[in-house]
């Protein structure tokens, strides 16, 4: 009997590939906490498009509104009377949902891009973060009040506090009243 050249079989000692999955897939993608971090960047991602298509809709909407009809003079005005408090609360509104929906895409990709699942987790990522500092030298408050000066010191002539400041400190020091 002639071998088929085409036919492939593996090596006896070789695991068959079926029942390998990928890493990636078994690790990443099919692991809940992956998914549900990615679940509200993936939610945030349809609202932008969902607010995309509305605002599209409701700028079409308005154009259509301008064009006259085919029987109507060119140089009248339109036949509904155009309020401007129905046009301003509809542009708050698609502004609003456009905002919103962009920062919900924003916050979710971030916390996965960190690899936060949640609030609690957050909270004590960030209560770890504040007991690293503290450990680590904490704050000088002698220091902070000396940046605080500087920066005074900087901003003073352009808010026209500095003056006042000096004048408030140089009555204390005689002890005289203000």
């Amino acid at each position: 009997m002639a071998k088929d050249p085409t036919a492939h079989s593996l090596p006896p000692d070789s695991p068959s590939t079926d029942s390998q999955a990928p890493d990636f897939l078994s690790t990443h993608l099919l692991n809940p906490r992956p998914r549900r971090q990615l679940s509200l960047y993936l939610f945030g991602a349809t609202c932008v498009g969902l607010s995309i298509f509305a605002t599209r809709r409701a700028l079409v909407r308005r154009y259509i509104d301008t064009v006259p009809h085919f029987f109507q003079q060119s140089n009248a005005p339109p036949r509904e009377a155009i309020s401007l408090r129905k046009e301003a609360a509809e542009a708050l509104k698609i502004a609003t949902i456009n905002v919103l929906s962009f920062a919900t895409m924003v916050i979710g990709g971030t916390l996965w891009a960190f690899d936060v699942s949640g609030t609690d987790e957050l909270r004590e990522r960030v209560r770890r973060m504040k007991k690293q500092r503290q450990v680590k030298g904490g704050t000088n408050v002698e220091q902070d009040k000396a940046v605080e000066r500087e920066f005074e010191e900087f901003l003073g002539p352009s808010l026209k506090k500095g003056p006042r400041k000096e004048e408030s400190q140089k009555s204390q020091n005689r002890g005289d009243p203000q």
